[in-house]
């Protein structure tokens, strides 16, 4: 198994929970193919940490852009930084 490890830092705690709400409601893990498991947690106030499983490698390069896509607009709209 293959892991993607997402880190999310935000400037304002105050919005880390509208932040996973977005995600929440609007990340679609199913367009995701061969996509094993969806971890997330909460690390502090500012921080959170997402794990994406995948089976393979190939299957890894083959989806990171769609995550680095979906991410970049999350860092537009809630002024937070992430490293995938």
């Amino acid at each position: 198994m293959f892991c993607i490890f997402l880190d999310v830092r935000c400037s304002n705690y105050k919005l880390m929970h509208f932040g996973y709400q977005y995600v929440a409601l609007n990340f679609d893990p199913r367009n995701l193919k061969c996509l094993v498991s969806v971890d997330a947690y909460h690390i502090s106030s500012d921080e959170g940490l997402g794990i994406f499983a995948f089976d393979k490698k190939a299957d890894i390069e083959k989806h990171i852009n769609v995550l680095k896509e979906f991410f970049k607009d999350y860092e537009d709209r809630f002024s937070w930084k992430t490293n995938i």
